[in-house]
């Protein structure tokens, strides 16, 4: 048994819908076994440039490209260091594959532009590594951390993996317990999810969700339950982007 239930979906924003431009976000989950016994939560999330026309391409391969590396490199997980390096050139390979889409389409990289966060999450430490807007938010109930705040976010700015140099917009994070929650979330849910004030998670609305998680009789319905409510006219009014989110909460029959 798989020891996290997990929810995952993404909704068109409206404003993109009433310029028929497609979705630009793009997420990826998988699990991986690493070492003798260690399953470990494989997470990508992406969310393509509003302004560049093939981003929804560019997010897309940035995430399948992320989670192959980690799996196809799964040996390096076994310690913190290396996993945090193996989370690193998960970036750079990312990068290399969008590089290498634009120029078989002899379009130009800044039309791939995309934001990537991926998150590693394992039974003694997790990694988390962003580039771009958006949120990693893990802990316990009652405790939760951005791993890394967008202070960008605030100034409409962002960077992407196709921009600036990775060695300068790469951020990373190891949180050495083992956790209980993590959400991994695009932009589009900052009004709703982050406190600005705090630069922290808005943790009434994170605990609702993930308590919902929780509760669920039947896990395999809380990806289609999540789509319903991102698609919802409560959460359409407070943003009109694109939103991906996908939430992790460790299951207690999977704990043993």
């Amino acid at each position: 048994m798989r020891p996290w239930r997990v929810a995952q979906a993404a909704a068109l924003g409206t404003s993109h819908l009433a310029d028929s431009v497609p979705c630009q976000d793009s997420h990826l989950v998988d699990f991986v076994v690493a070492g003798e016994r260690a399953k470990w939560l494989l997470v990508a999330v992406a969310d393509g440039a509003g302004s560049a026309s093939l981003s929804h391409l560019g997010s897309r391969i940035a995430c399948t490209t992320a989670i192959l590396h980690l799996k196809s490199n799964s040996d390096a997980l076994a310690n913190a260091e290396t996993a945090r390096e193996c989370v690193r050139q998960c970036f750079f390979a990312a990068l290399r594959e969008v590089e290498d889409l634009a120029k078989r389409e002899g379009a130009s990289l800044r039309e791939f532009a995309t934001t990537l966060q991926v998150a590693v999450i394992g039974d003694q430490y997790s990694v988390f590594g962003q580039v771009g807007d958006g949120a990693i938010v893990w802990g316990e109930p009652g405790e939760l951390h951005v791993a890394h705040w967008p202070d960008q976010a605030a100034l409409n700015l962002t960077d992407f993996i196709t921009s600036a140099p990775l060695s300068e917009t790469l951020q990373i994070a190891i949180a050495h317990k083992a956790i209980r929650r993590v959400a991994c979330m695009t932009d589009g849910l900052a009004p709703l999810l982050l406190d600005f004030r705090t630069k922290g998670p808005h943790g009434p609305a994170f605990e609702r969700l993930f308590a919902t998680c929780t509760a669920a009789p039947d896990p395999s319905d809380l990806s289609e339950d999540l789509a319903r409510f991102l698609d919802s006219p409560q959460v359409n009014h407070r943003t009109d982007d694109d939103k991906t989110l996908v939430l992790a909460v460790r299951d207690q029959e999977g704990d043993a």
